[in-house]
């Protein structure tokens, strides 16, 4: 008896510390919990969609939030007349996939563009602890910029930047962490955020404990050539906004940049504390805005309050900089905080107004995602990505355009990232015939 009991007796120790070790770990989130909640957090998430009626290998769909699809609205004495185009998961082959469509005022196709990852990059080209992972048939089309030839440069999320024409061959591809929006500026390069993965500590990171993302700004060339490359993270700390870092709680999504642009020169005498070539950054997980100094890097400017998880700020020519606040409150309808709306900041003296919605009747809500485009009719588009509607308002709040994408037999849709309104005349390379297949 005495031979096995003291064997026992250590296995039932190393067991009791096992389960203090992996407690600490579920309760403190210290290493290793990003690595293995990760996984379990996707399959949760697949699950839901299941459960939803939505599919395993598709994680954007949603619950349909209005009724009909196509145009469902449309005032032609008002709208500003062009051609839109939308970035989501379209059916393909019975199953849906990601892709670029292009529509005319009445809801008609006009032009797609097929995006394939599996094709456009057959093995992930990034080597760190993600890995493969965005490299999946449900990569998603998040930022994208249209030329009058109908060459289009988009992100494939989290996988790359990539240049195709209009029959989707594909022109040339940048295999660096691209994700969400496309820029151009005065000089005709692009700007994207691009993602890095950081499995051990950076001595100037002094409140960030690996693994983390450690996010850029990236200029890249119309021929694919990367240019620059800025550090969101190091001009924060270089600037002495290292108070936004100390206390958030560990993750490995720490900044979560969603939008990058360009002040051109246009626009630059209407900003007295800003100058052409400065950039705007919107940062979703810190709910914060910062203008970064084009030529040394330092945040010259920033604003937070009150902001949720805020996406696509622009600069304005009259001086002003619109945000699309989420106002995310966790639930899918917006219920708690009072939904989505659009600011218009001051940015010498930081105050702010709402813009839209202008009546309690015009309230819209997307948890992630949005966009707006200030049209040159004074109207605007928005991009109400999770119910998966594209809608044109006047200045006064009325809307003159809506569409809606379809459902499907579950009453789910799939998001629409990205909804942009082009000249009339940029329609006029959709009568190209590509070849079959």
């Amino acid at each position: 008896m005495k031979d096995w009991l003291g064997p026992c007796l250590f296995i039932l120790a190393v067991a009791f510390l096992a389960f203090l070790f992996g407690a600490a770990v579920g309760i403190y989130r210290i290493f290793p919990y990003n690595y293995l909640n990760e996984p379990f957090a996707a399959l949760a998430q697949a699950m839901a969609r299941k459960q939803e009626g939505g599919s395993a290998t598709v994680n954007y769909l949603y619950a349909s939030r209005y009724p009909g699809s196509g145009v469902t609205l449309f005032d032609s004495d008002r709208a500003q007349p062009g051609i839109t185009l939308l970035t989501s998961h379209w059916p393909r082959n019975g199953r849906l996939g990601a892709g670029v469509r292009l529509i005319d005022m009445e809801g008609n196709k006009l032009h797609e563009w097929i995006v394939d990852p599996e094709s456009i990059w057959a093995e992930s080209p990034h080597n760190d602890y993600a890995g493969g992972k965005y490299n999946k048939p449900e990569n998603f089309v998040h930022g994208s910029y249209l030329f009058p030839n109908g060459d289009l440069i988009l992100n494939v999320e989290y996988l790359g930047l990539v240049r195709m024409n209009a029959c989707s061959e594909i022109l040339w591809k940048l295999p660096y962490r691209a994700h969400h929006s496309v820029d151009r500026d005065d000089d005709g390069n692009f700007w994207v955020a691009g993602l890095n993965w950081r499995e051990s500590r950076v001595d100037d990171y002094v409140h960030l404990k690996p693994p983390f993302v450690d996010e850029t700004l990236l200029k890249v060339s119309p021929n694919g050539e990367l240019l620059e490359e800025i550090f969101v993270l190091e001009s924060l700390y270089a600037s002495g906004y290292q108070g936004f870092l100390a206390d958030i709680i560990p993750k490995y999504d720490v900044t979560h940049v969603n939008d990058v642009d360009v002040l051109g020169a246009d626009m630059a005498e209407s900003f007295s504390m800003f100058k052409a070539g400065d950039i705007l950054v919107s940062m979703r997980n810190l709910s914060l805005v910062i203008v970064v100094d084009g030529d040394t890097h330092e945040v010259k400017w920033h604003f937070r309050h009150p902001l949720i998880h805020q996406h696509d700020p622009d600069f304005e020519a009259d001086g002003h900089i619109v945000i699309f606040d989420n106002q995310d409150d966790t639930t899918r309808d917006g219920s708690k905080f009072g939904r989505s709306r659009l600011l218009r900041v001051d940015p010498v003296s930081n105050d702010y107004e709402v813009i839209y919605p202008v009546t309690a009747e015009q309230s819209f809500y997307t948890e992630e995602g949005g966009k707006h485009q200030l049209l040159e009719n004074g109207n605007r588009l928005i991009t109400e990505a999770n119910p998966g509607r594209v809608f044109e308002v006047t200045p006064a709040g009325e809307t003159v355009w809506s569409w809606i994408i379809d459902q499907n037999d579950a009453g789910l849709v799939p998001e629409v990232l990205e909804g942009t309104r082009y000249p009339l005349h940029y329609a006029e390379f959709a009568a190209v015939s590509c070849p079959a297949g």
